[in-house]
C-alpha cells in the first residue's frame, strides 16, 4: 500500500490537501479534507510535497500609491464563505473483493451526509425480511457526515429497507415536527448503478433523502403513525410517514456499552454491526456529557480483544473537550472501563 493512515495527500483534480484516515482496500482509502471525510481511489491522489515545491509562487503586485492617502484593500465579503445548502443524502460506498481475477461487491457502507446549515436528530433502522436488524439514534451536525452501518451485498435478496426519521435539533414552530424517509434498494437496479460507478471511476453513490426540510403543515401529527411506515406508491421507492420526536436523552455519568444493554435482539448481529452500535451510542453520550458540562464520565467497554476500547480511546484523543482519560484497574470494573475528564 502506497499510503498509510495519517499520510498527507493531494487531490489531483482540485489540488486540495487532506489526510488519509482509513484504508478501505488495495485500491481505495478514506481521506479527510477540511472537516469532510470521503473515499477516493489511489490514482486520484498523490503526496503533496512535489506539488508544493513546483507550484510557481505568485509575483508580488506593485503597490499603487494614491496621493494624499492609501486605499485599503476591500475585505472579502462574508457571504463568499457561506457554503451552499444542498440537502440530506445517503452515501453508499461499495467495498469490492477480488475473486478469481474479477472484482465483486462484497458489502455496502452507508454514511449520512448533511449538506445543510442546520443540525438534526435522527433515528435510523435497518430491516431485513420485515425484521429490524439494527437501530441508531443520534445527531448530525451541519456540513458533516455520519457513519451508519455496513450491509452485505447478498442481503439485497432479503428485501432490505433503510428507515430514517429526522427531527430539527433546534425548536422551530415553522418546520415539521418530524420527517421520515424509507429507502428500499432493489438488487438489479443497484447492481447496474454500481457497474456505471466503476466505469466512471467514482467512489460512491448518493440517494437524496431531502433537499429542504419541510415546513409544518396543517396535517402535522404529534404522534407516530405506524401504519404509514413502509407503504410505497407504485412509482417510487421513497416513502414518508409522521412521527413525534422522543424526549431528549439525558446525560449519563456511567455508560455501559455491553451490546445486551443496548439492543434486545443482538445475537444475530455481526461483530462490525455490534461495534458500530456501541460507538454510535458512545459518541452520542459523549456529546451529551460535554453539552451538559459534566466533569467526568465512566465508559464500561469490557476487556475482550480491546477493539472497542481502542476505538473509544482514538475518539477521545481527537475530541477537544476531553482533558484526559485513564484506563486503570478499578475495584468495580477491573480494566474494563475508561474514566473521562472533561475540559470546561
Amino acid at each position: 500500500m502506497k499510503f498509510e493512515i495519517g499520510d498527507k495527500i493531494l487531490l489531483l483534480h482540485s489540488k486540495e490537501e487532506g489526510t488519509v484516515v482509513d484504508i478501505i482496500n488495495a485500491d481505495m482509502v478514506m481521506v479527510e479534507v477540511g472537516k469532510v471525510t470521503f473515499p477516493v481511489y489511489l490514482d486520484q491522489i498523490d503526496f503533496p510535497y512535489f506539488h508544493r515545491f513546483t507550484s510557481p509562487k505568485p509575483a508580488p503586485q506593485p503597490q499603487q500609491r494614491i496621493q494624499g492617502y492609501d486605499i485599503k484593500p476591500e475585505k472579502k465579503k462574508y457571504e463568499d464563505n457561506i457554503r451552499m445548502s444542498r440537502g440530506m443524502f445517503l452515501s453508499i460506498l461499495p467495498v469490492f473483493r477480488l475473486d478469481a481475477y474479477e472484482e465483486h461487491v462484497q458489502s455496502l457502507k452507508f454514511h449520512l451526509l448533511n449538506e445543510t446549515s442546520e443540525a438534526y436528530r435522527f433515528n435510523f433502522q435497518v430491516w431485513l425480511k420485515n425484521s429490524m436488524e439494527m437501530e441508531i439514534r443520534n445527531e448530525i451536525q451541519p456540513f458533516s457526515n455520519f457513519y451508519l452501518s455496513d450491509l452485505m451485498f447478498e442481503s439485497l435478496n432479503d428485501s432490505p429497507r433503510l428507515e430514517f426519521v429526522f427531527f430539527p435539533k433546534e425548536k422551530n414552530d415553522k418546520l415539521a415536527s418530524s420527517f421520515p424517509k424509507t429507502w428500499k434498494p432493489k438488487a438489479k437496479q443497484l447492481f447496474l448503478q454500481l457497474s456505471e460507478l466503476q466505469t466512471r471511476r467514482d467512489a460512491t453513490l448518493t440517494q437524496v433523502l431531502f433537499e429542504k426540510y419541510p415546513e409544518k403543515s396543517k396535517d402535522d401529527k404529534p404522534y407516530f403513525d405506524a401504519s404509514s411506515v413502509g407503504s410505497m406508491s407504485a412509482g417510487s421507492n421513497m416513502t414518508t410517514a409522521q412521527a413525534a420526536p422522543e424526549p431528549p436523552a439525558q446525560p449519563k455519568y456511567e455508560l455501559d456499552l455491553h451490546i445486551e444493554q443496548l439492543v434486545k435482539e443482538w445475537k444475530g448481529l455481526k461483530n462490525i454491526e455490534i461495534l458500530a452500535i456501541q460507538l454510535n451510542e458512545f459518541v452520542h453520550y459523549l456529546e451529551l456529557a460535554m453539552a451538559h458540562h459534566q466533569h467526568t464520565m465512566i465508559v464500561i467497554h469490557g476487556v475482550g480483544k480491546g477493539k472497542l476500547k481502542d476505538e473509544i480511546h482514538a475518539i477521545l484523543r481527537d475530541t477537544p473537550g476531553v482533558e484526559r482519560f485513564v484506563n486503570e484497574y478499578h475495584p468495580r470494573y477491573g480494566y474494563g472501563a475508561t474514566e473521562i475528564f472533561f475540559r470546561h
